[in-house]
């Protein structure tokens, strides 16, 4: 299932927030398997994709910033990323994503 991410607020059901490095918008299209969220270890494995897809875009992002862009990448990851999980709002990779924030 194709997922749309926008900065700020969810829009629809297909839309998730991301805020960038600041308030700069942008928006991304994530591929989630929902058949393999039924299952802890289709979730993880989910998470790992939806994680690196978020990483790939949030670098590009953040790819003019020629100071703290470290931190902007992570600080983007962290936003984007809480962000997807809502609002593809699937208890097992709910779990996934709180035992990632918890470590």
């Amino acid at each position: 299932m194709i997922r749309t991410i926008l900065a700020a607020t969810a829009l629809s059901i297909a839309a998730m927030p991301a805020l960038a490095s600041t308030t700069d918008q942008f928006e991304m299209n994530v591929n989630i398997d929902r058949s393999t969220l039924q299952t802890t270890e289709g979730a993880q494995q989910e998470f790992v994709k939806l994680k690196q897809d978020v990483h790939e875009r949030c670098v590009a992002e953040t790819s003019d910033w020629a100071f703290a862009s470290s931190y902007a990448v992570s600080f983007c990851e962290s936003r984007t990323l809480k962000s997807a999980v809502t609002t593809i709002d699937e208890p097992a990779l709910t779990a996934v994503y709180e035992a990632s924030v918890s470590r």
